[in-house]
């Protein structure tokens, strides 16, 4: 008798186990494809390193030797190092917000 209820408890504890094993999602290869969710960077209204070179090239005549991207805090500074018909080399500051 005792080996029969312990034959009983024990198969309950393999299937209560099965079925806990069974619902844990799959991970690795076995896992179904889920989309992937990043963190887009948000589009906000403003210039183009492209557009602050234009611009700092129609301002000043110059041409360009050298164009940067800082980021800072969520905003963009272009820095554009220019060479100025004079001669003289200069380094303008844009603000990406235009």
């Amino acid at each position: 008798m005792i080996n029969k209820r312990f034959s009983f408890v024990i198969l309950g504890c393999l299937l209560l186990a099965a079925s806990a094993a069974h619902s844990q999602p799959p991970f690795g290869r076995d896992a179904p494809a889920m989309p992937f969710i990043a963190r887009q960077p948000q589009v906000r209204p403003g210039i183009s390193l492209d557009q602050a070179i234009q611009r700092i090239r129609r301002e000043t005549g110059g041409r360009i030797l050298s164009a940067d991207t800082i980021r800072n805090g969520g905003g963009v500074t272009y820095r554009i190092k220019v060479l100025l018909p004079d001669g003289r080399v200069k380094v303008f500051h844009v603000d990406g917000r235009g």
